[in-house]
C-alpha cells in the first residue's frame, strides 16, 4: 500500500458508488407505473399524455427517460392530438430512489416527424401562455401542418426552446421552409406588452406584432407590421375570430392607402375591408403584381374590398374619384359598380368578372362610356376628326385570356344605335 494506490482505490470506490446509484432507474418497472409517469407529465407540463410504447432509462448524455409512441394532448378536447414516436424526459440525478421521487425537468422532442392539425393550433398557443416554468424543447424535427381541406405543408429542421425568468417568458424558434430559414421570437413580459417577431433573413421579409398588455387568445388586440416584397402593411386589430381593423395602411412605391374593416379567421380566411387610396400608379402596380397568373389565385382567398381612389395618372390624363367593389371568391375576381371620372368631361362605368380557376380563363365585362367633350378625349388616341361632341358607348363582351382575343356580344352607340358585325 502507498498513497497513490490508496488515492486511486478511493476514487474508483466513489465512482462505483455514483455509477451504481445512477443505474438504479434501469431496474424500475416502468410498465406497471405508467400512470405515475402520466400524472407527473400532467402536473409538471400541463399536458395529457398517453404512452403506448415502452419506457426506458438512459444515462447518457444525461439521465433521462425515453418514452415511445406517445400521444400528447394540449387540451382534453383535442380531436387530433400529437403522435410522437420518441420523447425524452430529462430527470434530476439527485432524486432517483424510486419512480415516485423522479423529478422531471423538461420534455425534449428530437429528430421526430410531427403532424399538427389547424384545429389544434389554438390549444397549442394556449399551452404556451401557461406559466408552468417547465420547458418543452423541440430539436431538428419535421412538422406536417394539415389544414381543414387536408392540404399538407411541410416545415423542416424545426427547433424550439423556452426560457423563463422572474418577470418574462421567452420562446425562440426556427424552421426551414422552401429552402428559406424562418426565425420566430415571442416575448411575454408578465403584466406588460407581448411581442412576436417573425423574419426571413434571406428574403428580407419580416412580421412584427405588438400585443396590448391586456391581450389574450380570447380577446386579441395590438398592432401588426408586415414588411413583404417592398411593401409595408400596418394593421391595428382587435377581436377574437372576427377582427376589427382600424387606423391601418398599406404603402409601397405604387400605392399609399388607408385600411379599415373586418377580417374573419373563424373557419376560413375572409375579409370585408375599405381601402381608401390617396395615391396610386395603377399601370405600374398591375405590371409589378399581375392579377392573372398562370395558376390563378388561391381558392382560399375570399372576401371583398370597397375601394376609393381619389386620383390616378394614366396615359390619357388624370382619372378621378374611382370607386369599385373588388370581390374574391374561390380564386375568381368580380369587380362591381366600377365608376370613374375621366378627362374631357367623360365618365366610365363597368362590371367585370375574371374567371381564372377554369379550363377556359376569361374575362366577362359590360362597360359604358359617356362624354360631353368626345373630340378632346379622343385626341389622346390620335383621333382628330370625330364630329360629335356628346356621345356614349355601351360594350358587352368576353376576353379569352389564353388566346388574347375579344368577342363583343353587344355594342350600342348613343343609347339607341346597335352596331352589327360589319
Amino acid at each position: 500500500l502507498n498513497k497513490k494506490t490508496i488515492s486511486i482505490s478511493i476514487g474508483i470506490f466513489f465512482l462505483l458508488i455514483i455509477f451504481t446509484y445512477l443505474l438504479r432507474p434501469v431496474y424500475f418497472d416502468y410498465d406497471l407505473k405508467k400512470e405515475i409517469i402520466k400524472d407527473k407529465i400532467k402536473n409538471n407540463f400541463r399536458l395529457n399524455a398517453k404512452i403506448n410504447g415502452k419506457i426506458s432509462f438512459r444515462i447518457l448524455p444525461s439521465p433521462n427517460l425515453l418514452l415511445e409512441n406517445v400521444i400528447l394532448n394540449f387540451d382534453k378536447n383535442d380531436q387530433k392530438p400529437l403522435t410522437i414516436k420518441e420523447v425524452h424526459v430529462p430527470i434530476s440525478p439527485l432524486k432517483i430512489n424510486n419512480i415516485k421521487s423522479l423529478q422531471f425537468k423538461k420534455i425534449v422532442i428530437s429528430d421526430q416527424k410531427i403532424k399538427i392539425y389547424s384545429k389544434n393550433l389554438k390549444n397549442i398557443f394556449k399551452h404556451f401562455q401557461l406559466d408552468s416554468k417547465k420547458k418543452l424543447v423541440v430539436k431538428n424535427s419535421t412538422i406536417y401542418f394539415i389544414d381543414d381541406q387536408k392540404s399538407e405543408v411541410i416545415f423542416n429542421k424545426f427547433n424550439l426552446t423556452e426560457k423563463f425568468s422572474q418577470n418574462k417568458h421567452q420562446i425562440n424558434g426556427s424552421v426551414l421552409f422552401s429552402d428559406n430559414k424562418i426565425n420566430v421570437k415571442f416575448l411575454n413580459k408578465y403584466g406588460a406588452q407581448k411581442y412576436l417577431k417573425i423574419n426571413i433573413p434571406k428574403l428580407k421579409q419580416s412580421m412584427d406584432i405588438n400585443f396590448d398588455p391586456t391581450s389574450t387568445l380570447d380577446n386579441l388586440s395590438g398592432e401588426l407590421k408586415l414588411q413583404l416584397f417592398e411593401s409595408i402593411l400596418l394593421l391595428n386589430f382587435k377581436g377574437k375570430d372576427d377582427f376589427i381593423i382600424s387606423k391601418s395602411y398599406l404603402r409601397n412605391k405604387f400605392i399609399n392607402s388607408k385600411i379599415e374593416g373586418k377580417i374573419n379567421l373563424k373557419e376560413q380566411f375572409n375579409f370585408d375591408l375599405n381601402l381608401g387610396i390617396n395615391q396610386i400608379s395603377l399601370r405600374k402596380l398591375l405590371n409589378y403584381y399581375p392579377i392573372i397568373e398562370k395558376d390563378g389565385l388561391s381558392k382560399k382567398i375570399n372576401g371583398k374590398l370597397n375601394i376609393l381612389i381619389k386620383n390616378s395618372d394614366s396615359f390619357f390624363g388624370k382619372i378621378r374619384d374611382i370607386k369599385m367593389q373588388l370581390e374574391f371568391e374561390n380564386g375568381d375576381i368580380r369587380i362591381t359598380n366600377l365608376k370613374a371620372t375621366l378627362p374631357a368631361e367623360s365618365k366610365f362605368k363597368s362590371n367585370i368578372l375574371i374567371l381564372i380557376n377554369t379550363n377556359k380563363q376569361k374575362i366577362n365585362f359590360n362597360t359604358s362610356f359617356d362624354s360631353n367633350n368626345t373630340p378632346k378625349f379622343l385626341r389622346k388616341f390620335g383621333v382628330y376628326d370625330f364630329p360629335q361632341k356628346n356621345s356614349s358607348l355601351y360594350l358587352d363582351g368576353e376576353i379569352d385570356i389564353k388566346k388574347n382575343n375579344i368577342k363583343f356580344k353587344k355594342i350600342i352607340k348613343n343609347n339607341n344605335e346597335r352596331l352589327g358585325k360589319s
